[in-house]
C-alpha cells in the first residue's frame, strides 16, 4: 500500500499536516468522522479562504464523501466565475430577499443538491455576483436554531453561522433521519477548543525596540475618574438581508469604572423585530423589548448619566461603534482588550477566558441579560489592569 507524507517541513516553518494544512501540533485529522449524506453538497469557496487555517469548508470536505469544494481563481479574466454541473432541482443557500425558508418546504420540494458559498460576507457576495449560474437556481435560506459557536474568527451572533454549521442546519431539515450530523459539529467544536487552548499559551512580543512607548502600556484613559465602560447589543435592520446591511442598537448598558453607578436602556426597534431566538441570546424578553424606550429618550438619559467630556471604554471597538446613537459627538475612547494585550504581551482570546485566566470576580451589575455579564467582565478586567499598573509602579 502506498501512503503519503502528512508532514511538510521547511527551515523556517513548523511541520504541517498535508491533509488539514494545520501545524502538526494542531492537526485535527485524528478521529474525524465520516458522515454520509444523500444530498450532494457543492461548496463554492473564495480563494482567500482556501488556505485559511480556520476555514470550515475543509472540515466538510474531509468528513463528507458527498461534498466537493470548488475554488475559482481570477486567472486572466479577473472574475471568480466557476461553473459547476448540478442537478436541475439544486438550491443555493443564500439570503436573497426572494429565498424560501428551507424549513417551510415540503419534503418533496427538498433539493437533491445544495450549493453553499464559503467566505466572508464580502467574499460570498462577490462569488454570487460573478457566477450568474447561481442566480438561475432556486434560493433557500435558514433560520439558525442557535448562535454560532465559531469563537475564533468573530464573536458569535445569532444570525452568523459558519459553513459547516449552515450545512448541518440544512441537512437536519432535508435529512431528518441522518443521526450522524452532530458528529460534524463535535469535530468543529474540537477544532475551536484546540485553537483557543493553543492561543492561550502563546505569548506575543509586541516590542520592536527597548524604548518604552505610551501605546505599549495601559491606556491613560483607564485612569480617568470620569471613565464610563459600555456594552451594546444589536440586531440586523433586516433579518432577511446579509448582516452587513446595517444593525440597530437594542440594549445599551454602561457603568462608571470608579463607582457602582450603572445605566441601562432597552430600545424599541424602529425596524424588524428580532427573532425569539435572538432575544433569548440577549436575555431580553419580548415584553421588555415591546416596552423599550425611543432612542432619543435614551440619548437624553445617557447624557445626564455621563458628565461632559467623559471618556468611554469597551472590550472591543464594536460596542462604541454600535453605541454612537446614544454617545456624544465627539468623545474620547479606549479599548480594554488592547490594554490587556499590551500589558500581558499575549493574545487575549475571549473576554470570559481572560476573566477566568486571571482569576477575576466580576462585580454585580444590576442590568439585564447577556449585556450585564459582558459589562461586568469588562469592568473586572479594566479594574484589574489599573491595579496591576499601580502595583508595578509602587
Amino acid at each position: 500500500m502506498v501512503g503519503y507524507n502528512t508532514a511538510a517541513v521547511t527551515d523556517d516553518a513548523p511541520a504541517r499536516c498535508l491533509r488539514c494544512l494545520r501545524p502538526q501540533a494542531l492537526c485535527y485529522c485524528s478521529g474525524l468522522p465520516t458522515v454520509a449524506s444523500r444530498t450532494r453538497l457543492v461548496v463554492l469557496q473564495h480563494p482567500h479562504e482556501r488556505t485559511h487555517p480556520f476555514n470550515t469548508a475543509r472540515l466538510v470536505k474531509l468528513c463528507m464523501p458527498n461534498a466537493r469544494v470548488h475554488v475559482p481563481t481570477p486567472g486572466f479574466t479577473g472574475t471568480l466565475e466557476a461553473r459547476v454541473d448540478v442537478p436541475e432541482d439544486t438550491a443555493v443557500l443564500f439570503p436573497h430577499p426572494q429565498a424560501q425558508d428551507l424549513a417551510d418546504l415540503e419534503p418533496a420540494a427538498h433539493p437533491s443538491a445544495l450549493v453553499v458559498l464559503d467566505g466572508t460576507w464580502s467574499h460570498a457576495k462577490r462569488l454570487y455576483r460573478e457566477n450568474p449560474w447561481l442566480q438561475s437556481l432556486r434560493h433557500v435560506k435558514l433560520r439558525p436554531t442557535a448562535p454560532s459557536n465559531y469563537r475564533i474568527r468573530r464573536e458569535p451572533k445569532p444570525e452568523y453561522i459558519s459553513t459547516i454549521e449552515a450545512i448541518v442546519e440544512a441537512l437536519r431539515i432535508i435529512e431528518p433521519e441522518n443521526d450522524r450530523l452532530g458528529e460534524l459539529l463535535t469535530a468543529f467544536d474540537r477544532m475551536i477548543d484546540q485553537q483557543i487552548a493553543h492561543r492561550a499559551t502563546r505569548r506575543v512580543s509586541r516590542y520592536r525596540s527597548a524604548r518604552p512607548r505610551e501605546r505599549r502600556a495601559i491606556h491613560r484613559l483607564l485612569y480617568d475618574p470620569r471613565l464610563i465602560v459600555c456594552y451594546a447589543e444589536t440586531a440586523p435592520v433586516d433579518p432577511a438581508a446579509p448582516p452587513d446591511v446595517g444593525r440597530e442598537l437594542l440594549h445599551w448598558v454602561a457603568a462608571r469604572l470608579d463607582t457602582e453607578q450603572t445605566f441601562e436602556a432597552v430600545l424599541c426597534p424602529n425596524h424588524s423585530r428580532p427573532s425569539d431566538e435572538h432575544l433569548r441570546h440577549m436575555g431580553i424578553t419580548p415584553a421588555e423589548l415591546a416596552a423599550g424606550e425611543p432612542i432619543a429618550a435614551a440619548r437624553r438619559r445617557f447624557a445626564d448619566f455621563a458628565p461632559d467630556g467623559a471618556p468611554f471604554a469597551s472590550w472591543t471597538p464594536t460596542t462604541l461603534a454600535w453605541g454612537r446613537p446614544v454617545l456624544p459627538n465627539p468623545f474620547e475612547q479606549t479599548i480594554v482588550k488592547s490594554s490587556y494585550c499590551n500589558h500581558t504581551q499575549r493574545n487575549a482570546g475571549l473576554l470570559e477566558e481572560v476573566v477566568a485566566r486571571e482569576g477575576l470576580t466580576p462585580p454585580r451589575v444590576p442590568c439585564r441579560g447577556r449585556a450585564s455579564r459582558r459589562l461586568a467582565c469588562t469592568l473586572a478586567v479594566a479594574r484589574w489592569l489599573r491595579a496591576q499598573q499601580a502595583a508595578a509602579t509602587s
